[in-house]
């Protein structure tokens, strides 16, 4: 029985040396990770950054930090309006939220993806909306969006697309009284 048990972990051992990959030999150069994703993974994180950065310039009410990351030929397309054209008439456009204390706007990116080349992505999640109606009611809206981020000559990341979508359910239609 303790020859088997001894034959057995010779077998183990030969084994293991046999499977064991072989050490590189001096001089053999080392496998490169692939540049575009190594390229793309960073840009992803910056993305996230970029994100942060937009999200906490929004809650803070920070006209400069807001405006200072959009490209300047940025676009958004607010609902039921017509398309806006640079960062400047961005920040008109969002003066609002970024004025009135009783205005927050909140999100989260659930995705998050760059290019090959590393200096284009997009970013899409789920915002919400919280302030007040005309009559002083709080009101709250959830809804989508999706963001298209370019990374300039410079090497900053910037805003150039933003769409946001309502998710709320419809409100109901006015009833007709006879």
């Amino acid at each position: 029985m303790r020859l088997l048990a001894l034959f057995s972990s010779f077998l183990l051992v030969l084994g293991l040396v046999l499977l064991a990959p072989e050490p590189p030999s001096p001089g053999t150069p080392k496998p490169v990770p692939d540049a575009a994703a190594l390229a793309r993974a960073e840009a992803e994180r910056a993305l996230r950054t970029m994100e942060n950065r937009l999200n906490t310039a929004v809650a803070s009410k920070d006209r400069q930090a807001f405006l200072a990351l959009w490209a300047d030929d940025a676009a958004i397309f607010p609902p039921g309006k017509p398309v806006v054209v640079g960062k400047e008439n961005i920040l008109r456009e969002w003066a609002p939220i970024l004025k009135d204390p009783d205005v927050s706007l909140t999100w989260q990116p659930d995705k998050v993806e760059a290019s090959a080349s590393g200096d284009l992505g997009y970013t899409y999640g789920k915002f919400r909306w919280r302030g007040k109606d005309p009559e002083g009611r709080v009101q709250v809206h959830n809804g989508k969006y999706v963001t298209i981020w370019r990374k300039g000559k410079d090497g900053r990341w910037r805003a150039v697309v933003d769409l946001g979508t309502p998710s709320d359910p419809p409100p109901e239609p006015p009833t007709q009284e006879n």
